[in-house]
């Protein structure tokens, strides 16, 4: 069976409440499924969903930008079969053959056409980040339905160096050689939907049994010059009872001049991880003090990637370079 799941010192425990939106504010909020279809779980199924909606200073509220995008993947690497999307991408079908386990972001910069920052943009950049999740489920769904680690969970791979819970003398590198991992089930996930504010948070669909979701929320404002950013993001999976429970969560904060749009502060609370060694990676996010907004995707790919950092984290600041284009449209606000 599962572990039961523990909150580990420099947690905090799940987001109980999505915040309220502010008028004369920006929120961005995306929502990606991912199921693997058993019973030999080499197909992965990916569904998206994103928008932007703009409140604004009357309260009234106006949906800005928008992206549905359905991807289907085949076997260990996860090579792309098919994708689609509403609104029609150009050029989409090029994806296809590509892989989602290594260089699917590099060919959607060359290939694709699309509106950097946009609701679109961010979906196609983590895509491969929930697929790689997404590879948790069928090792879980195993352990509920035969009571053991299945073999695959313990393979001693070549992991990227991105992660503070592969380091060699930590706690999780320690589970994983003993042959009883930390798998990541967390407290249960709980609604985010407002029923005071059903705009608040847009989809509330559960994964099904033994699917993942990964959901994200941006939001941002301007206030006497200054850019507020308050950002939220869960890894979750439902279990066979039908209990979502979570996996990753954190909230980032940062703050900025607007005129200049760099990074002046960053607060991270990490909220729930799979490993007494993940909350310490919180750290790493102050690398990113000092830079430009518009510069993260590339800075974080180049400096944040040794085992000191986290994955999910480092998605998370990539994330914060969508800044510029949400303050651009809150200044078109009369």
């Amino acid at each position: 069976m599962l572990s039961p799941f523990e909150l580990w010192p420099g947690t905090l425990g799940t987001l109980a409440r999505t915040p309220d939106r502010y008028p004369g504010s920006l929120r961005r909020t995306t929502t990606i499924q991912s199921i693997w279809l058993a019973p030999d779980y080499r197909t992965l199924l990916l569904t998206a969903r994103g928008r932007d909606l703009l409140t604004g200073a009357d309260g009234g509220a106006v949906v800005t930008d928008a992206c549905q995008l359905d991807l289907r993947a085949v076997g260990r690497e996860k090579a792309v079969q098919r994708v689609v999307s509403d609104p029609p991408i150009p050029n989409l079908h090029l994806l296809e053959g590509t892989k989602l386990s290594g260089g699917f972001r590099r060919t959607v910069g060359t290939t694709l056409a699309v509106s950097p920052s946009s609701v679109t943009a961010l979906i196609l950049d983590d895509l491969p980040a929930a697929a790689f999740v997404s590879a948790a489920a069928p090792v879980r769904a195993a352990i509920e339905a035969t009571g053991h680690v299945p073999p695959l969970a313990l393979e001693q791979r070549d992991h990227p160096a991105v992660c503070i819970g592969h380091r060699p003398e930590g706690v999780m590198a320690q589970r994983r050689q003993e042959g009883r991992p930390l798998m990541g089930q967390g407290p249960p996930a709980g609604s985010l939907v407002r029923p005071d504010d059903p705009l608040a948070w847009p989809d509330d669909s559960a994964p099904p049994v033994h699917g993942m979701r990964r959901i994200r929320r941006i939001d941002v404002r301007v206030l006497d010059g200054e850019v507020l950013v308050d950002t939220h993001f869960r890894d979750s999976y439902r279990e066979g009872s039908g209990l979502e429970t979570v996996m990753h969560e954190y909230e980032v904060l940062a703050r900025a001049n607007a005129d200049e749009l760099v990074v002046r502060d960053i607060e991270v609370w990490p909220r729930v991880l799979p490993g007494p060694d993940c909350p310490a990676a919180a750290a790493s996010a102050q690398a990113v003090v000092g830079s430009p907004f518009e510069q993260l995707r590339a800075f974080v790919r180049a400096e944040l990637h040794d085992d000191t950092v986290c994955t999910h984290l480092n998605d998370q600041l990539r994330s914060l370079a969508d800044v510029p284009r949400l303050v651009e449209t809150l200044q078109r606000l009369p």
